[in-house]
């Protein structure tokens, strides 16, 4: 018997079922798929279609990213786009016509939903800044150089389909329901998540209650332990900074692409993923081992600074220009440091070494000739136009004229940690400030300003502190590194370097044999007397400089006058200069008579290690 009461559950039951009908067919028709075509891989070519579903309007704006995430430099990919046709799901053509250096806009006939299609190629030569590779070995696609997005898409989930060859496989930090086919909620994601594919090797292993998979393409030493043991540890010690942070793990599951080649190098950090390259010597050499370690610790340290929280002028990008910030100080800088002190921290680098890691660090920074010159504010919104700029027009003497927010932003971290321990009797420290902007600021949702770094370190390291900040980072205030070292017990000094067989110093950059002038140093010997970039240098004090320049500036002291023979724009010239005196490097060393809070400072900020467990 059927009442009226069932009569209305049935009919409740009934609409709410056509409302989630109605919600999955508009997902599946307003979403877009790729298809990726390797067929012309032999001759670095990618087919591409991009099918964007139930498209309404009349006209689509659809668009090619300029710049990828992680380098803040204009690329414009779409130089090697090639062969673009647009239809309709019949297969009739749309016209379409450029708009912009990489936007397009399609028009259609009538309001009738429908599909539209664009096919194009990409000329897929340039691995080395981590865009697009193809060949008969291997493929490796970063989205942002590879797959357009179309105006009102952007948020619409995502399909990609790679028409793999006999025998190969892929791998992304995207979900991957069956091979060679992925998945991303929105075309963000998607940028986020480069992929690779080939006959790769791929190691799986547990750690800090993430699983990770290691691909690596190209040649390595196969030592699977070694390999697994010490990356692990990087991941254990980078998730222990955010141990306190309510929010938990930033992912489950964590893809580290590897390619592996003469003359690579460098990483670029994504969501849930990081592509790194290097030198297959880095396998067999102790020394580049242990530099590839930090390039980890800093690609994997971007998962939760920069891909799970982020500056607020970068929350959310902008692919078709530039995307200004003061923060990179924060974004780069930070991770930076923890880049040093991580594989420290994880027993993987010795305090020895570390120290001199450090010294060198200091060193680069404080004697860089535009330390004082400008401020990290500044370098980090310059990062587009003087950081990562390569251009025929870029200065010669850059720097003479700013800082790297990446190694100077990485001493103010060294400087915040240290104060904060220190302030704090170790309650505290720059982890504190890292887990509460990774709890506050959640991506997508505003991210965070100068001033929310500023309560939370004033949280953290008090209010004098976050003071101290504002000349650290928009002036040009020098950092206290002797201070806060001496704190844990460390010295900071220069080297003596009486016996060294040089005593004195051009204050020029140079390269090439004969040497060719790279940059006058500000106010060196070389700036005063007139010296350019470019100039080549033939004689000094009446003998031919070819390559043995040391051996001649051994005939000289500080202070002394002499003559330097030059060839510039194809006349010789001869300029007289006075020279400097060398600049000893930096050492720290440590204080024997530092008492038992400095040394106990120290071996926590250490993660519990101390230059007495050492053989050092």
């Amino acid at each position: 018997m059927i009442t009226a009461h069932s009569k209305a559950i049935s009919a409740q039951t009934l609409i709410m079922l056509m409302l989630l009908l109605t919600a999955l067919s508009s997902t599946a028709q307003d979403s877009t798929s790729y298809r990726v075509d390797l067929s012309e891989r032999d001759v670095q070519q990618v087919i591409i279609e991009a099918r964007f579903r139930g498209v309404i309007s009349e006209t689509l704006e659809f668009h090619l990213p300029v710049w990828r995430s992680g380098q803040y430099l204009i690329i414009d990919p779409v130089g090697t786009m090639s062969g673009t046709e647009v239809t309709d799901s019949a297969g009739s053509a749309l016209p379409f016509r450029q708009t912009a250096k990489s936007s397009w806009q399609v028009q259609r006939e009538g309001a009738a939903p429908d599909d539209v299609i664009v096919r194009y190629r990409i000329y897929a030569d340039s691995l080395g800044d981590r865009t697009r590779h193809v060949d008969s070995e291997h493929a490796f696609l970063n989205p942002a150089a590879v797959f357009i997005y179309a105006d009102g898409f952007r948020r619409r989930p995502i399909e990609v389909d790679i028409e793999l060859p006999q025998g190969w496989q892929a791998a992304s930090g995207m979900e991957q329901p069956e091979s060679g086919r992925f998945t991303a909620p929105h075309y963000d994601r998607l940028v986020d998540s480069p992929i690779e594919a080939g006959t790769f090797d791929l190691i799986t292993f547990e750690a800090a209650g993430m699983t990770i998979d290691y691909l690596i393409e190209g040649t390595w030493d196969g030592n699977e332990d070694r390999l697994t043991r010490e990356i692990g540890a990087i991941v254990e010690a980078s998730a222990k900074v955010f141990e306190s942070a309510e929010r938990g793990l930033p992912t489950d599951r964590y893809l580290f692409l590897l390619n592996s080649g003469p003359g690579l190098g460098g990483g670029t950090e994504y969501y849930n993923s990081t592509v790194v390259h290097t030198d297959p010597r880095a396998f067999w050499n102790e020394n580049r081992w242990k530099r590839f370690l930090g390039l980890m610790a800093h690609e994997f340290f971007h998962t939760w600074n920069v891909k799970r929280f982020r500056p607020a002028a970068i929350d959310v990008y902008d692919y078709q220009d530039i995307n200004y910030t003061e923060l990179l100080w924060v974004a780069e800088g930070l991770t930076s440091y923890y880049d040093e002190i991580l594989p420290v921290r994880a027993g993987l680098i010795s305090i020895y070494d570390y120290r001199k890691q450090l010294a060198n660090t200091i060193g680069s920074v404080v004697d860089n000739p535009g330390y004082g010159q400008d401020t990290l504010a500044r370098a980090s919104f310059e990062a587009w136009t003087k950081g990562y700029h390569r251009g025929a027009d870029r200065a010669a003497d850059k720097p003479n004229r700013t800082v790297s927010f990446y190694s100077q932003g990485g001493l103010l971290g060294l400087v915040l940690d240290l104060e904060i321990r220190r302030s704090s009797d170790g309650e505290r420290s720059l982890d504190t400030v890292m887990s509460a902007l990774y709890d506050d600021f959640p991506l997508g949702e505003g991210g965070f300003t100068y001033g929310d770094f500023r309560d939370r370190l004033a949280s953290a390291g008090g209010v004098d502190l976050a003071e101290r900040l504002d000349g650290w980072v928009y002036g040009t205030v020098r950092l206290p590194v002797a201070e806060s070292l001496e704190s844990i017990g460390w010295i900071l000094d220069r080297e003596d370097i009486s016996d060294a067989p040089v005593q004195v110093s051009l204050g020029l950059s140079l390269r090439g044999n004969p040497p060719v002038v790279r940059y006058a140093r500000l106010d060196g010997a070389g700036w005063r007397a007139g010296v350019n970039a470019g100039d080549e240098l033939l004689a000094l004090g009446g003998e031919r400089i070819g390559d043995g320049l040391d051996s001649l500036l051994r005939r000289y002291s500080p202070g002394e006058e002499v003559e330097l023979v030059l060839f510039r724009d194809g006349a010789l010239k001869t300029l007289s200069l006075t020279l400097d005196p060398i600049l000893a490097d930096h050492e720290i060393k440590i204080d024997e008579n530092a008492d038992d809070q400095a040394r106990e400072l120290r071996r926590d900020w250490l993660g519990g290690f101390d230059e007495r467990d050492e053989d050092n």
